[in-house]
């Protein structure tokens, strides 16, 4: 099976890593700005291939997305700018796996131009961040994959749990519910203990009743400790996160929902971005809720 990647981000350059590693490469990877390979590519460098075009992606059985948006995905799937899109250079028979954060109802549109050229597509967005991504150990929410499928096996390079929904488009569905939660209760958190702090509970106390009680979550049990030590590394940036509720809303919107909370955590959000900046972890939103940090 030979094997091709689109997008060599944050996330997308570990996903690749891994898939190059364990199936020994080589990986045909496109992407217009391709990156500096940090320390972490370790022996995997060796067997990434930068193309200069999607079309040299033509001969392989399966292709990888991991790209910004939808509008990345549909622009790289139907082409730009007087550019062939995938649609055009890739064989019938062979596959499109979406791992980006896209909007559902534009993957099912895609899924079905494709359909029609005898190339498939399904949705496999992933979750875990950017230490469990260069571990390869990711969760997929993968999109109509079904039986013993070979995908499976391109999936398993990166991830440590695939869970499988019945139809192409509901990863997507999932990514972006799953997203939204998580800026919520980053913001939930992050009031309840700033209110915590300022009555002069300590974070170990903090964390104790409510990692032991009902107000537990995700963000509870593992961010607390970067928000005591101010840590500066990155593990999910507040841009990124503003975007995923940016798409959440969209995907809302096109469901024809109207949720009461939701334009509330995009403009905490926005404010967030404006006052820490775009490439810091989402975490630094401690710095920008309720007055002066403590």
């Amino acid at each position: 099976m030979k094997i091709g990647f689109l997008g060599a981000g944050k996330m997308g350059l570990p996903i690749a890593c891994n898939i190059a590693r364990k199936t020994g490469g080589p990986l045909a990877i496109y992407d217009p700005r391709p990156p500096v390979l940090p320390a972490e590519a370790g022996d995997a460098a060796a067997l990434l291939s930068f193309v200069p075009a999607i079309g040299d992606l033509s001969g392989c059985d399966v292709v990888v997305l991991c790209l910004p948006d939808s509008k990345v995905v549909s622009a790289v799937v139907e082409g730009a700018g007087g550019q062939p899109g995938l649609i055009d250079v890739l064989r019938p028979g062979s596959v499109v796996v979406d791992c980006s954060s896209s909007i559902p109802s534009e993957t099912t549109r895609l899924a079905a131009l494709l359909a029609a050229k005898e190339i498939g597509l399904h949705d496999a967005p992933v979750s875990g961040g950017l230490v469990r991504a260069w571990k390869g150990e990711l969760t997929i929410m993968a999109g109509g994959i079904a039986g013993d499928s070979p995908l499976l096996d391109v999936l398993g390079c990166f991830a440590s749990k695939i869970v499988r929904l019945d139809r192409v488009g509901d990863g997507h569905v999932m990514k972006a519910a799953n997203n939204y939660l998580l800026a919520a209760n980053i913001v939930s958190f992050t009031e309840a203990l700033r209110f915590a702090r300022t009555a002069g509970i300590s974070f170990e106390k903090f964390g104790e009743v409510v990692n032991s009680s009902s107000g537990a979550s995700y963000v509870s049990a593992n961010k607390l400790e970067t928000v005591r030590r101010d840590d500066d590394s990155v593990s999910f940036t507040s841009a990124l996160i503003t975007k995923d509720v940016r798409n959440f809303i969209e995907s809302c919107e096109r469901a024809g929902l109207d949720l009461p909370m939701v334009p509330r955590v995009l403009e905490i959000w926005e404010g967030t971005v404006a006052r820490v900046g775009p490439d810091v972890d989402s975490m630094k939103i401690y710095h920008t809720l309720g007055g002066r940090a403590s």
